[in-house]
């Protein structure tokens, strides 16, 4: 794939391959109160939404240098001023949040290299640890993830897209959920997003929309 340097208004960009995808500086992730593209409002505070600790390391193995883990949630119902006094209340109120569009971020910031190869890597680590979480689970509840495939959205700009089928099979219960995680990656920022509406998953198309606005929200220059 050819890489070709550029100068535009007296700023250097690099160029990878025929998709256009450009450095255009380190940026870091944010996880902003609420969206502007949509109703969703950040459960929790901005201090818990950055993890340390193994992350890190399994974040550096999949070609992020000096990642900084960031992990959101975002709910349709405003859950902001829960009583932690009464956890049965909070519970319910979690509950009942589900039964509203949500979704998950997981992702880091740090330096690139390889964007692509990054995300391979990502989704590769996320069936690692489905699997792993299934075992421990006693095969209660069984999570795989379907193979990822490239994927585009119009709301995306400058970045590489994967999504994956993701299933949810609660053999004890009998509730189970499919939906699709997508993941974006370029030379600064990579993440990916679990959404669902309700106790119904998003189609492909919807899930790399929303992935695409997610990444225009949390993604800023820093």
């Amino acid at each position: 794939m050819a890489v070709a340097l550029a100068a535009i208004g007296g700023t250097l960009f690099w160029f990878l391959g025929s998709k256009g995808l450009e450095d255009d500086g380190p940026h870091k992730l944010t996880t902003p109160s609420m969206t502007s593209f949509a109703t969703y409002f950040r459960y929790g505070d901005a201090s818990g939404t950055t993890v340390t600790g193994a992350d890190t390391g399994e974040l550096e193995e999949i070609g992020i240098a000096n990642p900084e883990p960031v992990v959101a949630s975002y709910y349709e119902e405003d859950l902001g001023n829960l009583n932690t006094s009464d956890p049965d209340g909070v519970q319910e109120k979690l509950r009942s949040a589900r039964n509203h569009a949500r979704f998950t971020v997981t992702g880091a910031y740090g330096k690139i290299a390889e964007p692509k190869i990054a995300l391979d890597n990502y989704f590769a680590k996320m069936q690692d640890n489905l699997a792993s979480a299934s075992q421990k689970g006693n095969t209660h509840i069984v999570s795989q993830l379907g193979v990822p495939e490239d994927t585009e959205a119009d709301s995306l700009d400058g970045a590489v897209m994967m999504c994956a089928e993701l299933s949810i099979d609660n053999f004890e219960t009998s509730e189970d959920s499919r939906t699709t995680v997508c993941g974006w990656a370029d030379y600064s920022t990579i993440a990916l997003v679990t959404p669902y509406d309700g106790i119904l998953g998003l189609s492909t198309s919807e899930a790399a929309e929303l992935t695409g606005k997610v990444r225009g929200e949390m993604r800023v220059a820093g």
